[in-house]
């Protein structure tokens, strides 16, 4: 099967990362597959070396912002030339590019985020959309009506190393992995409750922060304010390769994510046999079904999430939950599963 993704940009992100992952999981399958990206300035470099060498990397040749006209000439030409089995677009703006029937015909969605007016453009078009999680399935037909098929992201576990000891020792070491936005990521509620541990006089433990974006200054001055100079450390970005060696490390790892399709990094820290702390109401805890594989609190409540947290300040975490949860990750959420789905659902018309 002759396979085209296409996407608008190759940066360093879930998304990106994901599409890494499946593309290099359907070429190992025998597949044909063939990788479009419109804006040829955004191909990561870390994440074109994670890609199989047998994958075709093609360009629209597309400058962020410019006018979409020869572009979308370029993309109908590469599709042309590579006659697809399948075309499997990553947002749903692509959609209106495409300008052939037959083309449209075997078209594929994946939306990889809860629904909102810039990543739905055009879905209700789509013959056929993907969503990354029930949460976001459930969301965009609620949103606009628009069915979907749940997919859930998957990873590669036996890519990831565990952690072997079992309880905390001296200091609680937290992590949180990923971009730096916190209108979305929710970076400040860690970091406020943070300080509310410090304020119930906790002081043995650490928040680390691994990944960059624009919001990082604002978290910085946060934690300055908010006297956790001493309780908090920012990595700065670091690569797929480094977070699967090195998650393991830590005692917990927490997503308070406001705003959260999925949360590939909180499946990655379960693999990793490190338990997690996830916000309510969307994909992550979908993930750890619902406080089943781990611990939940309030979506933008720092006092729940402090309150989650001195659980394990008081050693009182549940440590079997652990195993339990690597065991739905491999069941579950493994890129073998994905796309298996993706492929199995591909030969329906």
């Amino acid at each position: 099967m002759k396979i085209v993704h296409v996407t608008w940009m190759f940066t360093f992100g879930g998304i990106e990362t994901m599409l890494v992952n499946i593309c290099n999981e359907q070429i190992k399958l025998g597949h044909d597959v063939h990788l479009i990206v419109m804006e040829d300035s955004t191909v990561e470099s870390t994440l074109y070396d994670s890609l199989d060498k047998r994958i075709k990397l093609h360009y629209g040749h597309r400058k962020n912002g410019a006018n979409l006209l020869l572009p979308m000439l370029r993309l109908n030409y590469l599709l042309y030339e590579l006659h697809p089995n399948v075309i499997h677009i990553h947002s749903s703006s692509m959609y209106k590019l495409i300008l052939a029937p037959w083309h449209k015909k075997i078209t594929n969605a994946t939306l990889h985020a809860l629904p909102k007016p810039k990543n739905t453009q055009s879905i209700d078009l789509v013959p056929r959309v993907f969503a990354i999680s029930d949460s976001v399935r459930r969301a965009l037909l609620a949103y606009n009506g628009t069915e979907s098929i749940c997919n859930p992201n998957g990873i590669r576990p036996e890519l990831i190393k565990q952690r072997q000891s079992g309880d905390w020792k001296d200091m609680l070491q937290i992590v949180q992995v990923g971009r730096l936005d916190h209108d979305d990521k929710g970076q400040h509620i860690l970091i406020q409750a943070g300080a509310e541990l410090l304020k119930r006089g906790y002081h043995n433990f650490m928040i680390n922060f691994i990944g960059d974006g624009s919001s990082r200054p604002y978290l910085e001055g946060m934690v300055q304010k908010s006297g956790l100079g001493q309780n908090v450390t920012f990595h700065g970005m670091k690569s797929q390769s480094y977070i699967f060696e090195h998650v393991c490390d830590y005692d917990v790892f927490v997503q308070p994510s406001i705003r959260e399709g999925f949360g590939n990094t909180v499946a990655e820290a379960m693999a990793a046999k490190v338990a997690v702390v996830v916000s309510s109401g969307q994909g992550p805890e979908e993930v750890i079904d619902y406080g089943k594989y781990g611990y939940v609190f309030k979506n933008g409540n720092p006092i729940d999430c402090a309150d989650k947290l001195e659980v394990f300040l008081k050693h009182e975490n549940d440590q079997q939950q652990v195993e339990a949860a690597y065991k739905r990750v491999l069941d579950l959420y493994d890129i073998k599963v994905t796309v298996k789905t993706y492929l199995d659902k591909y030969k329906r018309r």
